[in-house]
Order: C-alpha cells, then structure tokens, then sequence
C-alpha cells in the first residue's frame, strides 16, 4: 500500500511539474501576443506619421518574427498539453490502484470484524450452554 502511495505521490508530482511549465508556456504566448499587438500599433503611429519606408519594413520583420514565434510556442503549448493529459492519465490510474487497495482492505477488516463478532457469540452460547447443562 505505502508503494502505491509513494508512486500516486509521485505522479502528482509529475503532473504539477507538467502542469507549472504548460501554464509558463501559456504565459509566454501571452506576452508574444502582447508584443505583436504592441508592434502593430507603434507601425500604425509611423504609417500614420512621416512615412520611412525603412522603419515600416522594420516593424514588418519584427512583426512577422513575432508571429512566426507565436506560431512556434502553440506547438510546444500543444505538445505540452498532450504531454499534461497523457500525466493526468497516470496520475488517475495511479490514484484508482491506491483506492481500490483501500477498498480492499477495508472489505477484509469489515469481513474480520463479522468473523470476530460471530466468534465472540459463539463463545458466549458456549458459555450460556455450558451453564445450562451443569444447572
């Protein structure tokens, strides 16, 4: 039983380790997506403004490097989520084998508690018998 628990303990860890880097990854993504919008506005402010062809193909690169990276990160956060659902998996089947032992020993100390309880009667009729048959 304590190896089992030490295994289900064992892949929570896992899994909340998968799970603080999915939620990292998350936040990554997130400041890409900041950033791109960022870099869109400031290359509106100069589309707007004094045109420099130089500057707007400059915004341009660094928008579309941007969104290459945002690309690139949704599949390491895609992966990563497979990755977190395949621990989730483990975890579950982990945990189901620790309650069933648990059920299992619960179910033999019930059966031993009968057992006992009808032990102890018999002995007690014993007695009560006993008792009768000298009287």
């Amino acid at each position: 039983m304590t190896i089992r628990k030490h295994a289900l303990e064992d892949e929570r860890i896992k899994l909340a380790s998968i799970m603080n880097v999915y939620n990292k990854q998350l936040d990554v993504l997130q400041q890409m997506n900041n950033a791109l919008i960022e870099i869109k506005k400031e290359s509106e402010k100069y589309l707007q403004g004094v045109f420099d062809a130089n500057i707007v193909a400059n915004y341009s690169a660094f928008s579309n490097k941007i969104a290459q990276d945002i690309k690139t990160q949704e599949k390491i956060i895609e992966k990563t989520l497979q990755e977190l659902k395949l621990q989730q998996q483990i975890a579950k089947e982990a945990y189901i084998k620790v309650k069933s032992l648990e059920n299992l020993k619960e179910k033999q100390k019930e059966k031993y508690n009968q057992e006992l309880l009808q032990e102890e009667i018999k002995q007690i009729d014993d007695i009560v018998n006993s008792k009768r048959i000298t009287a």
